[in-house]
């Protein structure tokens, strides 16, 4: 399997588009999760599992974006 330089171009910019959503969601759920707490007064599920949901997120971010990235670059170059 060849590496194409459009799919290498399109994967830096699908890492790029996957660190920018990682920032936002993260931080719309951190967000989400202090009203929560502030509300109820207590940690809610989101909370106890933030660290858990934020992983999830990042790998999704670093690696299902650049792969999307990838495949669109190569299949619109060539």
């Amino acid at each position: 399997m060849s590496i194409s330089i459009a799919g290498l171009i399109g994967a830096a910019i699908g890492l790029y588009l996957g660190w920018i959503d990682y920032k936002i969601v993260s931080g719309v759920l951190r967000g989400v999760a202090q009203k929560q707490r502030r509300k109820t007064g207590r940690p809610g599920p989101l909370e106890r599992y933030e660290t858990l949901v934020r992983g999830v997120l990042l790998a999704f971010a670093l690696i299902g974006f650049p792969l999307v990235g990838y495949f669109a670059g190569q299949s619109i170059a060539g």
